[in-house]
């Protein structure tokens, strides 16, 4: 399913933390089982065959079907305790679902949590089946069974090592970090001059790290600046500099839609990332 998305390898063996090696056997083995060719290989990348395309709706009913098993069985096992999936994007993992987690097993004590990190498209995928029930994201997608909810916004900030002002900043030690379509539309309306950029990265994880190596100038969420400016040497907010939302989403199952836990649980997060935002600027 995501080399279906990425139409490449190597792009999916890094999203899925394996080696490009792992997807390659993987994918082999699947078409050696179907005997069927799945994805043309070439230097463009692997572009689904029409075999690989139909297998897509089997394949989405087969997760589906296998979450479901797995949710109705453990729920048959006599335990009386609530439980909650939840999965946030990896930018807001680190600022936020700590102190979410502690607040919400404040307000329900015997809570059963289970919290991870994904990517966007990924975090859709895990409700659409059933997998996770409560997803918050940067750019969801819209799908007849999910109900998506705009509740609030991240806002990016610049920060430097080398200054405190837009004006002395040095464009050539800028890091552009790609952070989603909508930040790169809002960056490039706001910096139309800036046509080319030394270094991009897909990750604020990446900018930091070569701001603690070498110095220089990104954007990063402004939850985070707090803690990075305490990691960072000399790091500082960049006066003048405009900054960027990025709305997000709450995204459940529709048939989860109106559970109070469900509920309950995006209004948290709502209330913690306002206040956080507020903390930020202040």
């Amino acid at each position: 399913m995501d080399v279906l998305e990425t139409r490449n390898f190597n792009r999916t063996a890094e999203r899925l933390n394996v080696t490009q090696s792992t997807v390659s056997a993987r994918i082999r083995q699947l078409e050696d089982e179907l005997a069927t060719r799945l994805f043309e290989r070439g230097r463009g990348g692997a572009d689904p065959t029409a075999a690989g395309r139909r297998f897509e709706t089997h394949c989405r009913s087969l997760l589906a079907a296998w979450s479901l098993a797995k949710r109705d069985v453990s729920a048959g096992s006599g335990l009386a305790r609530p439980r909650l999936r939840v999965s946030v994007q990896f930018t807001l993992a680190q600022p936020v679902l700590v102190d979410w987690a502690k607040q919400i097993r404040g307000q329900v004590p015997k809570l059963d949590l289970y919290l991870e990190a994904n990517f966007s498209q990924q975090i859709q995928r895990d409700v659409l089946t059933g997998e996770t029930d409560v997803g918050i994201v940067f750019a969801p997608q819209q799908f007849p069974d999910v109900h998506v909810a705009e509740f609030g916004a991240e806002n990016y900030v610049m920060m430097s090592t080398d200054c405190c002002r837009l004006i002395e900043v040095d464009w050539t030690r800028y890091i552009k970090v790609a952070y989603t379509s909508y930040f790169d539309r809002q960056h490039d309306e706001l910096f139309p001059n800036l046509l080319h950029v030394p270094t991009v990265v897909g990750s604020d994880d990446l900018a930091s790290g070569f701001l603690k190596a070498d110095g220089g100038t990104a954007y990063f969420p402004s939850l985070s600046a707090p803690s990075l400016m305490e990691t960072i040497p000399g790091l500082q907010l960049v006066e003048g500099a405009p900054v960027i939302p990025q709305p997000l989403y709450s995204i459940v199952h529709s048939r989860k839609r109106h559970d109070p836990l469900v509920a309950q649980a995006v209004l948290l997060f709502q209330k913690l990332i306002q206040a956080r935002t507020i903390e930020s600027f202040d």
